[in-house]
């Protein structure tokens, strides 16, 4: 499925669309139309769950008008060994699948309640 970039990703800011692949329940993949270059995701319910608010601006730019229009997904990047592996909890990749529109957002860390990547985690 064929999204357009409203708010852009760090680190691929020329991109402007993304082609949106589910590997499985857990793991997702976009690919840019421009570059090529294949990002991986992780879906946001594969962890604990954690609330945040979106600010108006990006509600806009991604032109969600219901919560069930929307899907948010971590970037995750997979490295060898599998313990250096890194996941982006605090920027989401957020999906409007009626608008076909994604933006990564930067949540503040003081306003989702979290002051560790452990409370994030339980059990770890």
């Amino acid at each position: 499925m064929e999204y357009e970039v409203a708010i852009p990703l760090a680190g691929f800011e020329e991109e402007t669309a993304f082609i949106f692949e589910k590997v499985d329940n857990f793991f997702s993949t976009i690919t840019s139309l421009e570059s090529e270059i294949v990002i991986k995701l992780m879906n946001f319910n594969a962890l604990s769950n954690i609330s945040f608010e979106l600010a108006d601006e990006y509600i806009k730019k991604l032109e969600i008008n219901d919560i069930s229009d929307i899907n948010i997904y971590y970037i995750f990047v997979l490295q060898n060994p599998v313990k250096n592996s890194v996941l982006n909890m605090y920027a989401p990749v957020i999906f409007n699948d009626r608008a076909k529109k994604m933006g990564q957002v930067q949540l503040d860390l003081n306003n989702i309640g979290l002051e560790t990547i452990e409370a994030m985690l339980p059990g770890f």
